[in-house]
């Protein structure tokens, strides 16, 4: 059994103790073990976010986004840089393939294909990152306290 009064009242909301569980909480509760206070302010703050449900950004707003210049050239450029290094990891990893083949193996497939998923992941993060960084700028809910 739960001992955490908050962590009670939030499995009692969610329906996810069982019928002794259940009957036992309300025990408690009328007891005054349990705060009903609290129970309903959780009760409110369940009945508040099940409804909220978030806009869909503006399309105005993305529009002006990709108008500009820097998003498009930066995020183009990453993927640029993406092919292009992926490129010439893959022809030097072909080329070190071939030469292993005839002399040693070596785990230099598994150094190359690291490499690349590292490359192509660091670009698109931090392109993505820049986009979440304007969405946040223009975000509605920016002054909802949590």
């Amino acid at each position: 059994m739960r001992t955490d009064p908050t962590e009670l009242i939030s499995a009692y909301l969610d329906d996810e103790l069982s019928p002794e569980e259940r009957r036992e909480f309300e025990e408690r509760l009328a007891r005054g073990e349990i705060s009903a206070r609290e129970l309903e302010e959780m009760r409110a703050t369940r009945n508040l976010t099940t409804g909220a449900r978030p806009e869909r950004f503006p399309d105005e707003i993305w529009d002006r986004y990709w108008d500009q210049t820097y998003p498009r050239l930066e995020r183009n450029t990453g993927w640029i840089f993406l092919s292009l290094g992926a490129a010439m990891l893959l022809s030097i990893g072909a080329y070190r393939f071939l030469v292993s083949l005839f002399t040693d193996s070596d785990s230099l497939w598994v150094r190359l294909a690291t490499a690349m998923v590292a490359v192509g992941l660091s670009l698109l993060f931090v392109s993505v990152l820049r986009e979440r960084l304007f969405v946040r700028k223009h975000d509605p809910y920016r002054e909802v306290k949590r």
